[in-house]
């Protein structure tokens, strides 16, 4: 059987060479789809009148009658190969040789690549609508508590948990924008490309594409085999994905820590020692922190694959499907338990807001407050303001004790000018939320800008769920009208 399939030209094969090239053993996702495509491409070929509607209903009956999920001989190469090897087993080759007239297993393969890879961006979407559900309850529930602002890891201006996690949600937007850009590049046809310069068998392309459910064709047949820049632009996606939510499993790993303890992680996303019964620890960000690292090594592999190949098909490029599945699964899982695991964390307002008071992050404000108050130019308020923090941390006091003690004789120092601040005041100008609600560059972090911003999140996470539910009624749609326009050469009367 397997010379009747692959021809004439080669006589002898190896089962180590035969196990070493096959796609077997990451084939599963693709074996539906692979389906799909045989039965849209052997509709085509009947309506044209190269296959007779005797054979061609056939073949389809035999389709018809094949599971969803398909488990393929390992023996074989591919599914592809699998599939034909059991139609000419079950209806003969008198028809089932017909299967892969006008198509290769170059066109077929990258339809059904395309085809799981746009279902997985969609549900990778899903799941980025759920966490950016998330980060809107966090902002709901903690939006107004203040929260120590970093820069190298180091405190520098106070703002809040909402402004914080709004930062998140932005990336995150921008994450999936990029995902809703890419959907369209995957989701287009490259049946009808047969091995790389087309066919002579006369091929509808428009309509195989809409029966899969495509947007369009691949136009040009040798890039339509040839590429995979679908699945590297997948793969780089699905990196920054990660990058932004390894961002966050970091923080939520030091904020969990007990030398911040800004935040308590649900149960369910940590775990205890198995020696130190009092550990609490945040093993699920831990993971999905680690997972970043798991996807860019399968996205670096990818492109390390996809790199000087000569054009058209070559074998290679069927190495680069399991990296795309592994990351795909990695992502979709790492988005899903970051959303329930936000949603679990419940912050420390008393500790926050201790956090805040006790540093000495409001002091841009107070250079601030020189430029506005008495007219000193930034830099030398700058400077004055970095004197007085200096002698409160050799005296070991408040930053406002020190600047009410010796903001005079520093002021004099620096400029030759007496400068003094009323106490309501300096106290006005050193309180974190006080502070806060002096900002007024829009993007900022003055919690007025919440109530507004709420909103246009909320806006943002409905245009991606009309979004997804237009493409999968889309993709539904042409599986329906695939399996009527099947199921209508099945009945008996179209036999002739």
């Amino acid at each position: 059987m397997n010379n009747i399939l692959r021809g004439s030209r080669v006589k002898r094969s190896s089962k180590k060479a035969n196990d070493f090239t096959s796609s077997v053993s990451f084939d599963g996702p693709l074996s539906r789809h692979v389906v799909k495509v045989n039965e849209a491409h052997m509709l085509s070929l009947i309506a044209s009148g190269e296959v007779g509607k005797e054979q061609g209903a056939a073949c389809l009956r035999f389709l018809d009658r094949l599971p969803g999920h398909m488990k393929v001989d390992p023996s074989t190469e591919d599914v592809h190969h699998w599939l034909e090897q059991n139609a000419v087993a079950s209806i003969g080759m008198d028809t089932a040789g017909y299967l892969n007239l006008g198509k290769s297993r170059n066109d077929q393969v990258a339809a059904a690549l395309r085809m799981e890879d746009r279902e997985r961006v969609l549900e990778v979407l899903h799941e980025a609508e759920g966490l950016q559900r998330s980060l809107l309850r966090v902002m709901a529930s903690y939006g107004d508590l203040p929260i120590p602002g970093y820069t190298h890891l180091q405190r520098a201006q106070p703002t809040t948990v909402f402004h914080h996690m709004q930062s998140h949600f932005e990336a995150l937007g921008e994450d999936v924008e990029r995902f809703t850009q890419l959907y369209g590049r995957v989701n287009l046809s490259p049946m009808g490309a047969a091995a790389f310069a087309g066919t002579s068998v006369r091929i509808d392309r428009a309509s195989v594409a809409s029966w899969l459910g495509f947007d369009g064709l691949v136009n040009n047949s040798m890039f339509a085999v040839s590429s995979r820049s679908f699945v590297l632009e997948t793969l780089s996606v699905l990196e920054i994905l990660m990058v932004d939510l390894s961002r966050i499993a970091e923080e939520l790993i030091l904020w969990s820590s007990t030398e911040f303890g800004f935040v308590e992680l649900g149960d369910e996303y940590s775990a205890t020692s198995s020696i130190m019964p009092q550990k609490k620890n945040p093993v699920v960000a831990e993971t999905v922190r680690a997972k970043c690292g798991s996807v860019i090594g399968e996205a670096t592999a990818a492109f390390a694959i996809a790199k000087a190949l000569p054009n058209a098909y070559n074998l290679d490029l069927q190495e680069i499907t399991p990296h795309l599945w592994r990351a795909l699964d990695d992502a979709t899982s790492s988005v899903s338990l970051m959303a329930g695991m936000l949603a679990s964390a419940r912050f420390d307002a008393e500790r926050l807001k201790k956090a805040v008071n006790e540093d000495m992050s409001t002091a841009t404000e107070l250079a601030n407050e020189l430029v506005r108050a008495h007219g000193l130019p930034f830099r030398q308020a700058h400077q004055v303001v970095g004197e007085l923090v200096r002698v409160a941390i050799e005296e070991d006091v408040s930053l406002e004790k020190a600047a009410e003690e010796s903001l005079s004789q520093v002021a004099k120092k620096v400029t030759g000018h007496t400068i003094k601040i009323d106490k309501a005041r300096l106290r006005a100008v050193l309180d974190a939320l006080k502070t806060l609600r002096l900002i007024g560059s829009a993007g900022g972090a003055n919690p007025k800008f919440a109530k507004r911003q709420i909103v246009q999140n909320k806006k943002q996470i409905e245009i991606l769920s009309n979004w997804l539910e237009g493409k999968e009624n889309k993709l539904n749609e042409s599986t329906n009208g695939l399996r009527h326009a099947v199921r209508s050469y099945l009945k008996p009367e179209v036999r002739s």
